[in-house]
This record gives structure tokens, sequence and C-alpha cells, in this order.
């Protein structure tokens, strides 16, 4: 049954505009779902949704409102956060695409400052549309805190067990008499144990993130012979359609398209580790960039 994307309403079939906003009906509760982004002309949207789909958000789609005269593009709701940050970056290459045509009939000087901001104001954008994640730890730095956390532990609680015991055997100048003897000595050998319970665990830790370094280690350099081997800068910019001039957005879209090529070949790759990755390769590629 064809259903109203924008007043919610159910339709008999061949029902094709709804006769209270005038929208065209969509076929299923799943079109329905996905919400608005932005109006704007025809040519604008068409454009607008290309850019989106090269970036990876697939839910775009146009729909002509007939009460507005507009179109208006509609994103899937787990997409519209990333495609609203797409959006904004859009609209900042096409202003700055605008202005640099407007050079000819303007002051040169004043259009060189105002192109400036423009560049700033895309090179933030561009940070903020960046996904945002936990950083990525390697495992061999992993494996060092835990063994440099294992070593404190173990010292402490060894140390403090000595003490204890010379404390108990009327070693130490220092008297404890009756039942605080117990307490204290109960109290204080149960937190020198659980110290050096801790510290066992996290050596064994410490010796696990050490073979998985290996393993990174040696994926690393399988992952750096593919990349010497098939990726070059001039590959990489033919391949992302409007290479914005701003350098931070070039960098954005440059490690994007970087990362999907390595994930097309290589699967299952944890997202950190290969940003990680890509963020140690890039100079190789683009050093010259003043990246």
């Amino acid at each position: 049954m064809p259903w109203c994307p924008k007043c919610k309403n159910e339709y008999v079939d061949g029902v094709k505009t709804c006769v209270d906003c005038g929208c065209d009906l969509v076929g299923s509760l799943e079109e329905m779902e996905k919400e608005g982004l932005i109006f704007g002309t025809q040519e604008e949207m068409e454009e607008l949704l290309s850019f989106l789909s090269c970036n990876g958000i697939k839910s775009g789609e146009l729909r002509f409102d007939e009460t507005e005269d507009l179109y208006e593009l509609f994103v899937s709701p787990e997409e519209k956060g990333r495609a609203s940050r797409y959006s904004g970056i859009f609209q900042k290459e096409k202003n700055l695409r605008e202005k640099k045509k407007a050079i000819n009939n303007n002051s040169f000087e004043d259009m060189q400052e105002e192109l400036a901001e423009t560049e700033e104001e895309a090179e933030e954008e561009a940070v903020e549309a960046a996904p945002a994640g936990p950083v990525y730890e390697a495992a061999s730095q992993k494996a060092e805190n835990f063994k440099s956390g294992a070593y404190t532990l173990l010292g402490a609680g060894i140390v403090g067990m000595i003490l204890l015991i010379c404390l108990l055997a009327g070693v130490l100048p220092i008297q404890l008499n009756g039942s605080t003897k117990y307490l204290t000595g109960g109290v204080m050998g149960a937190l020198f144990l659980v110290f050096i319970v801790m510290g066992v665990l996290s050596l064994k830790s410490s010796r696990q993130f050490e073979g998985k370094a290996k393993e990174e280690s040696a994926l690393k350099e399988e992952l750096r012979r593919w990349c010497d081997e098939n990726i070059t800068a001039e590959a990489v910019d033919a391949s992302i359609p409007d290479l914005p001039d701003a350098e931070e957005a070039r960098y954005f879209r440059r490690t994007e398209r970087i990362r999907a090529m390595i994930s097309e070949n290589f699967l299952n790759l944890e997202a950190g580790y290969l940003e990680n990755f890509v963020d140690e390769i890039y100079p190789q590629f683009f050093g010259g960039d003043g990246q």
C-alpha cells in the first residue's frame, strides 16, 4: 500500500499523490522512514546526492514537494548525521569554487582574503566530519603498559608482605597488641595479596599482548607491501571526484579513499587499526603536500 512520507497517511493502490500535502507517495514503510535533509532545486539536489553517494552514503533519495515546488533530499536516520556534515563540506567547496570564478570581477586582494577564510571554514568542516572513535593503541604499547603495571604491583605486594611478616614477628620497632595486631595483619595481608594476584594477572596479559604485537607487526608489513605495489598518489586523487582545494579537506578525502581501497582487499580489519595505519603511510604518498 502507498504511504505519504510527510503526512504518514496510507492510501489505496493507484493513488500517486497525497491529497493533503501534494507529496509523491512511497511504496513501503521503509522508504517512509527516511528523514528529510535539505531542500533545493533539482540541479543542486542531484549534485549533492552524487557527492554523498561518492562518500559512502547510499540511502539518499530525491522527492519532489509540489507544495514548496522544490526537491527534498531524504536519507536514512542512521546516515543523517554523516550526511549533514558532508552537506556542509559540499556547500563550503561550492562556495569556494564560485568565489574563485569571481576573482576577475573583484579586487584581487579582497578576494584572496575571502578565499583564505573560506578555506579555513572548509578545513574545520572536514575535521568535524571525520568519524569519531576511541584512539587506537597498538598491542605492543598495551603489552608494555601491562608489564610496567605488573612489575609495580608485584613489587609493592612482595615488599609489603615482607614488611608485614617482619612487623608481626616483632623485628620492626613497632608494637601492636591484642586484637589490633591481628586486625592490622589481616587487612594489610589481604591488600598485599591482592597486589600480588593483580600483578600476576597483568604479567599474563602483557605476554598475551606481546603475541598479538607480533601478529600486528607481520600484518603491517604485509599491508605496507600491498600499498607499495598497488597505491599511488595519482591513482588516489584520480579516484576522488571533485577533489577539494583545502588541504585539510584533501587529507580527509584521501585517507578515506585509501582505507576503502585497503578494506576491499583485507577484510575484517579493526577500524582503529586501519585508521592508524593509513595515518602512518599517508606522508609516504603525499609528503610533499604540506600535510
